[in-house]
């Protein structure tokens, strides 16, 4: 009798052991509706390229969630297509491209600037029984170089992102698409700063984040 306590008392305690702590996936990616600009910003007369390659998209990362719990995503993959819109407010022409390109392939494709982005993010939550996080923090870098490969300015801008639990519904990485929207907003005065070009104040760098 106590060797059958013993097993179903360590049968309990390997499963809970087993969800304790899992990983719950999000995504951290906004409606693009949230990211358009009221008007159209001025924009430096240039063609770029946005180097986002397949290893960068599968690229999961995990951070806290609440409850002891994990959150898992792949912030490229999912922010790949906010930064190309902040890219596309910012200069005339952006190139999508899956690996790093050569000198004679970029200048084949005329492109003034290869942009390389790294995203960096941590999350939190303080509670005990929830597991979405209830804070979340992007930081975007982009490496701008020009053909060659030479490094000409490397704009890096965080966006912070709070959501309560009663506002979750649906969507768990709430907090993570308000952090994700701040920083895409801040990305093109950023980078017009960076190569000394101001972009238009109108534009989705001056929106106030309201989602």
């Amino acid at each position: 009798m106590n060797i059958r306590r013993y097993i179903r008392v360590a049968t309990l305690c390997i499963g809970i052991s087993l969800f304790a702590g899992c990983a719950h996936n999000i995504t951290i990616a906004p409606d693009a509706a949230s990211l358009t600009p009221a008007k159209k910003p001025d924009q430096i007369s240039a063609t770029v390229g946005l180097v986002v390659t397949n290893a960068m998209r599968t690229q999961e990362i995990v951070t806290p969630g609440g409850g002891g719990d994990k959150v898992a995503y792949k912030p490229y993959r999912d922010l790949e297509f906010p930064v190309y819109l902040a890219l596309s407010q910012t200069f005339k022409d952006v190139v999508k491209l899956d690996e790093a390109p050569t000198e004679a392939a970029a200048r084949a494709k005329g492109l003034t600037y290869v942009i390389t982005p790294e995203i960096t993010t941590t999350s939190s939550s303080p509670s005990i029984v929830t597991w979405p996080p209830t804070d979340f923090r992007v930081t975007l870098t982009c490496t701008v170089a020009d053909p060659s490969g030479k490094v000409i300015a490397k704009p890096q801008v965080t966006g912070s992102g709070h959501a309560e639990f009663n506002e979750f519904k649906h969507n768990f990485g709430l907090s993570a698409d308000r952090a994700t929207i701040e920083a895409v907003r801040k990305l093109p005065d950023a980078i017009g700063q960076a190569l000394g070009t101001s972009t238009a104040q109108s534009g989705i760098g001056a929106q106030q984040a309201t989602h």
